[in-house]
């Protein structure tokens, strides 16, 4: 306790935070930066919706906060600009970022980081914070970050890499931060402290207890005054239902659950959240809604859940409210939605609220497979929930498939085929498996010398802007799609496990087929 308070008293000589500037980094760095998809709007511009919410619990708290989205205010000079001549990407964020730290003044300046695609981006956001401003103290937290202080070697590097960041936080910082400030103000001691990595030069100490968010803490209405929320949709996209909602539309985002029921091995959300999930109130969701539409003007939501139709009938009573409320807004839900929920009384409530698409979590239709991954789901889970939405043709019905498992066979991945065709739904999203850090089987892949532990920049996935298949493409390499794959399947040995190369035909045929 001694050596972490003379850290913070060495941090805050005054022992004093009032003021507290939240930085959103920008989603890339500059080396897999596209001009021209900018340009055309296509990278995603999601609202920062984490700091939204820890703005506004700062702000009960007696703070005074501010918000600077950067990924905003690059995609918003690229699209604005009349040429890649008279853009330049670092200075855009830079001087942003300057001229937000001058003249707010903070006490605290905190970042957060969701994707491992976005290391390089954070790290330089946070050295260039600490030029302009040395002796402001830096907190930052989020997914990737609470991945990574999961392991000791990823620790280090990350600890490292944000060598100007005195403190880092792990899982959901909304209670986490608070204590903080108290501590810091001297309204609490700092035995109360959780969740927390102090970055010394002598190593790090951590405070390894949690405080998770419950309750009344779980309805605070994000403050969309700091957002931006109006023009996000402008300069990129929200969700990836937008070519079904007219161009002029104005998008935002709700986050209603935290946590998932599920435990699939190649997903971190029950590593962040915790297990189960924790609903908010109707009369909070709706209270949001509200917001968004009166006063903002929003016209469709995506919902962040991971697992939104858990709980059949809090689910049901929220989609009536909304219908009852009148909110007229329409809807997606981009993240996924577990198959077993999908029943009839579900999915008609949810169109009559608004719904106008969703993904299905499906992965694999192989049964050994999704019992090696732990889906929540069987084959005939999916079948069934797809007989629903069939009979729902307002609701654009896409399934989330992906290759790739560890020993998975090309004849397991002609499974994943076969039950995709008999559900026949709208879409078909295919993915090479891509291990994310503090996972089951990232542990499992590690172990068998299949991935790099600290290779962030190759954490991406093969499809959306910032993918490695759009990467490729920039730098001049092969489209995957023009490539010649209608023999992917032709081999000696459908029970033999496709090469990485192979994979490649496979997902371009799955792709083109599908």
């Amino acid at each position: 306790m001694g050596n972490a308070e003379r850290f913070i008293n060495a941090s805050f000589p005054d022992r004093k935070i009032e003021r507290v500037l939240f930085v959103q980094a920008p989603d890339s760095d500059k080396t897999i930066f596209n001009y021209e998809t900018a340009k055309r709007g296509r990278y995603f511009n999601f609202p920062p919706y984490g700091l939204g919410l820890l703005a506004n619990q700062c702000r009960d708290h007696g703070l005074i906060t501010e918000i600077v989205n950067l990924n905003n205010e690059v995609l918003k000079a690229a699209i604005s600009s009349d040429s890649e001549s008279n853009f330049d990407f670092d200075v855009v964020w830079k001087m942003v970022l300057q001229s937000s730290i001058i003249t707010f003044q903070p006490d605290l300046i905190g970042f957060t980081c969701m994707f491992s695609q976005t290391h390089l981006s954070l790290v330089s956001v946070c050295q260039q914070a600490k030029l302009v401003a040395p002796n402001v103290p830096q907190a930052v937290g989020g997914v990737h970050i609470t991945n990574c202080l999961a392991s000791k070697e990823m620790a280090s590097k990350v600890l490292t890499d944000l060598s100007p960041v005195e403190f880092l936080f792990s899982f959901e910082g909304d209670e986490a931060l608070i204590t903080f400030i108290d501590v810091v103000n001297k309204v609490k001691t700092i035995d109360n402290l959780a969740q927390l990595t102090l970055n010394q030069d002598t190593g790090p100490i951590s405070f390894e207890s949690r405080l998770v968010p419950k309750g009344n803490s779980l309805d605070t209405i994000p403050a969309y005054d700091l957002m931006k929320t109006t023009e996000l949709s402008l300069s990129g996209k929200i969700g990836t239902f937008y070519c079904h909602k007219p161009k002029e539309t104005r998008y935002s985002t709700v986050l209603a659950k935290r946590g998932c029921r599920a435990q699939c091995t190649f997903c971190s959300v029950r590593n962040f959240n915790g297990v189960g999930v924790r609903e908010r109130s109707v009369a909070s969701i709706i209270d949001e809604l509200k917001c968004l539409k009166n006063d903002y003007g929003i016209d469709h939501i995506m919902w962040l859940d991971d697992d939104l139709f858990y709980n059949r009938k809090g689910t049901i009573e929220l989609f009536n409210t909304m219908v009852r409320e009148n909110i007229d807004l329409t809807w997606d839900c981009t993240n996924g939605v577990i198959a077993a929920s999908c029943t009839e009384e579900v999915i008609a409530a949810a169109e009559s609220s608004g719904c106008i698409g969703l993904y299905l979590g499906m992965e694999s239709g192989n049964k050994k497979v999704l019992r090696d991954i732990k889906k929540p789901g069987t084959v005939e889970t999916f079948l069934a929930a797809a007989k629903v939405l069939n009979q729902h043709e307002r609701i654009h019905s896409r399934v989330l498939l992906m290759i790739g498992f560890p020993g998975e066979t090309y004849r397991q991945i002609l499974d994943t085929i076969d039950v995709a065709k008999q559900m026949n739904l709208d879409w078909y999203n295919v993915s090479p498996l891509q291990p994310l850090p503090n996972t089951l089987i990232f542990e499992e892949m590690l172990n068998a010398g299949l991935v790099n532990e600290d290779n962030f920049s190759e954490v991406r996935y093969k499809n959306s802007a910032y993918g490695k298949n759009s990467i490729q493409m920039q730098k001049g390499m092969r489209d995957l799609l023009s490539t010649n794959f209608k023999d992917a399947f032709s081999v000696n040995d459908l029970d033999s496990v496709p090469t990485d190369k192979a994979l490649d035909d496979i997902w371009a045929y799955m792709n083109f087929h599908l």
